[in-house]
């Protein structure tokens, strides 16, 4: 029932995408990220979003996920943008490019016509703004599909570490990272189990009026919250009987040095995005 999140979600395999680095990875998704806000404010220019969307398909197919498995942790998001576009070309202003009627009220002699007006700056950035959102999301689901969670979290302790001598606890954001993660499937799998206790005792969650399942579903909150402080406090308190201090540097398990492939990547994708931006 909740098998369907992005996050935590590593696939084991042998390909190019597990082999390269979790911080190349994640260099790569923020610059992606960077350039489709860029493209944003190049109009009906939409050299960029195909790029990257080729580049994302490509890794997918590389993870080797299976491409329903990406249907079904994306159909959501199709629904979301679905009911988001139509509000987005009504309420944005501008120069109009296209006028649809839709009835005509008649009140004696005043004749009311309603009209849907689709403007310009509307269709751009309904189309600009879907893209990014579903760029994004193959994005992270890529880096999450083809990266240990250990991996992710030591990547984000050696992209921080400069920043130590700001103060910024990296290794300590970096841990909060990898806990974060690893906690997805453990409370994805006791809200299952909730609810399968739930059901046995008679509970309904898929019927009855939208306020009758909204009572159902707050049955879960309190055991599911007192679960989570009760995993949290544990899990501090063996942290605590390891003596865990952020006194020194941590030992890296999963992040050397880049290697060719990945510095090649880190040069010629931000280029080709460079190209791409400024000649289509």
């Amino acid at each position: 029932m909740l098998d369907n999140l992005p996050v935590g979600s590593y696939i084991p395999h042998d390909s190019v995408i597990h082999g390269l680095r979790a911080r190349t990875k994640l260099l790569l998704l923020c610059w992606l990220a960077f350039s489709f806000f860029v493209a944003n404010h190049k109009r009906f220019h939409y050299g960029v979003y195909g790029w990257a969307f080729a580049l994302l398909l490509l890794t997918l197919s590389l993870s080797g996920a299976n491409p329903g498995y990406i249907w079904r942790r994306m159909r959501v998001l199709f629904i979301l943008m679905a009911l988001s576009v139509p509000f987005i070309l009504i309420w944005t202003a501008g120069a109009t490019w296209r006028a649809f009627d839709l009835f005509t009220l008649t009140v004696g002699r005043l004749t009311l016509p309603f009209q849907f007006v689709v403007t310009y700056d509307g269709l751009w950035f309904a189309v600009s703004t879907t893209c990014i959102f579903l760029l994004l999301y193959l994005g992270t689901l890529a880096l999450t599909l083809s990266t240990t969670p250990v991996a992710l979290a030591e990547a984000i302790v050696l992209l921080l570490r400069p920043f130590r001598r700001m103060g910024l606890p990296a290794d300590e954001f970096g841990l909060m990272t990898l806990l974060s993660l690893r906690f997805v499937p453990t409370l994805v799998q006791e809200t299952n189990q909730l609810i399968k206790a739930q059901v046995s005792r008679g509970a309904d969650f898929t019927t009855g009026s939208l306020w009758a399942r909204a009572r159902g579903v707050i049955t879960l909150v309190v055991p599911l919250t007192e679960g989570a402080l009760r995993r949290a406090g544990g899990l501090a308190t063996a942290l605590e009987a390891r003596g865990y201090g952020v006194t020194g540097e941590a030992t890296m398990l999963h992040e050397g040095r880049l290697r060719w492939l990945d510095w090649t990547l880190l040069l010629v994708i931000p280029a080709a995005t460079i190209l791409v931006y400024l000649y289509l």
